[in-house]
């Protein structure tokens, strides 16, 4: 294990070197400025759009049967986009839904990072790839996968399409951290990872992902899509709609999910909570939280240890930068006798009125190295409900952590470690 860490430093350092990075706007002056919330975001590339509250799912044993039921009722088609995909026993009905449904002439799109085949994490034991999926008339294709040619530029191994979200019919739509595989779905749900995924019955939404996900369909197969053949809807008008930012970091997207969190980070005034799984930043996002708890604001950051030994060294690396910053720092540790599955979840709410979800990570390797989908709405009644959910989601298993602790776990770590998850995630 240690000569694979050993093998991976030159390519770490070349992208050390190489990779242009925006977590510069976290030192604009703009992001600190009087401006409103509304004119920052859209300074920075938001799309506004209106959005009804959405249905929450924080197990994904739940998430799984809504759904194989989302798949059921689909008539026309259904797009899905995730990090990691892959079947096991549990995912084997969705599976065969999508096929029956491919099989009956609705048309299914499926993008696969590729990664999915290198999956670090407990699902690698379990996983069973999904090119089966091609023989019943499921489109399937990995985006950039994994081969020798392209360690001429390393740029093509490492970034990645970071994405989850789904579309069925053009009517409601998914965002969040949830991938398609046994450790998110798949698993008894003791083992299942502690995560999160909202759906939206929203056909303005929906065709904005529609369009992100054809977007990267076509830039990476030679099978196009034309966006002409899947209709797009009008809302009903009966749902209570909030303002919403939607931030679309990849191909086609004129925004980058740096802006928005140095935009809502500068100007709290309040309260912010964050849960950034893997908190790898650099000095810029320190310096952003540290102003922050400078000006008054509370500062809660829960985040967890990875199970993998390489990733809980790289976090432990960090841990005395965080606590330096003046937050509350509270990492999810233990649960009675055992560990708790991984907190994998993205959230943060700022003033108790902005909520941001999605599938990015508060950390540099979201922000600089992968395509990612955020949403940032603007809804008290949201808010509290998210900030409910955190107390619930960290009441157990979680210690707060000093600077006597951090140091002791940091001198545990290693520097070579911090650097993979840097990059690496």
């Amino acid at each position: 294990m240690f000569l694979k860490r050993l093998l991976l430093l030159p390519l770490l350092l070349v992208l050390l070197f190489s990779c242009s990075t925006t977590t510069g706007v976290f030192d604009d002056p703009y992001t600190f400025s009087s401006a409103s919330v509304d004119e920052k975001l859209m300074h920075y590339g938001a799309e506004k759009v209106s959005v009804p509250i959405p249905e929450c799912y924080y197990n994904g044993g739940l998430w799984l049967e809504k759904l194989e039921e989302l798949v059921q009722e689909a008539e026309d088609y259904i797009f899905i986009s995730t990090f990691l995909g892959s079947s096991s026993s549990r995912l084997e009905t969705l599976y065969e839904l999508l096929s029956q449904k491919a099989e009956s002439g609705v048309d299914v799109y499926i993008i696969i990072d590729g990664l999915s085949s290198y999956d670090m994490t407990e699902t690698r034991n379990y996983m069973t790839q999904l090119y089966f999926l091609r023989d019943s008339g499921v489109h399937l294709i990995e985006y950039a996968p994994v081969s020798a040619l392209r360690i001429i530029n390393p740029a093509s191994l490492i970034i990645r399409d970071h994405r989850k979200l789904f579309v069925f019919d053009g009517k409601k739509c998914a965002i969040g951290g949830m991938n398609l595989n046994y450790i998110s779905l798949g698993a008894p749900d003791v083992k299942l990872q502690r995560d999160s995924m909202y759906l939206f019955d929203s056909p303005e939404l929906s065709a904005l992902f529609m369009r992100e996900f054809i977007n990267i369909w076509n830039k990476t197969s030679v099978e196009k899509i034309d966006p002409e053949l899947y209709p797009t809807y009008a809302g009903s008008g009966d749902e209570a709609l909030y303002d919403a930012y939607l931030f679309n970091q990849g191909p086609g997207g004129s925004s980058n999910v740096a802006s928005m969190y140095a935009s809502l980070i500068n100007g709290a005034k309040e309260s912010i909570y964050i849960l950034p799984y893997l908190p790898i930043w650099n000095e810029s996002m320190y310096n952003s939280i540290r102003l922050a708890v400078e000006r008054g604001v509370d500062v809660h950051i829960f985040f967890p240890l990875d199970s993998r030994s390489y990733a809980e060294s790289g976090v432990k690396y960090v841990i005395p930068d965080i606590v330096d910053t003046g937050a509350h720092v509270y990492v999810a540790v233990i649960g009675g006798d055992e560990n708790l599955p991984m907190l994998h979840e993205k959230l943060m709410v700022v003033d108790g009125r902005y909520t941001v979800i999605g599938s990015t990570n508060f950390n540099y390797r979201s922000m600089d190295l992968s395509h990612e989908d955020s949403l940032v709405i603007d809804s008290s009644e949201f808010a509290a409900s998210s900030i409910e959910h955190f107390y619930d989601r960290m009441a157990e298993g979680s210690i707060e952590i000093d600077e006597q602790v951090a140091e002791k776990w940091k001198d545990d770590s290693s520097f070579l470690s911090y650097l993979m998850v840097y990059y690496g995630g």
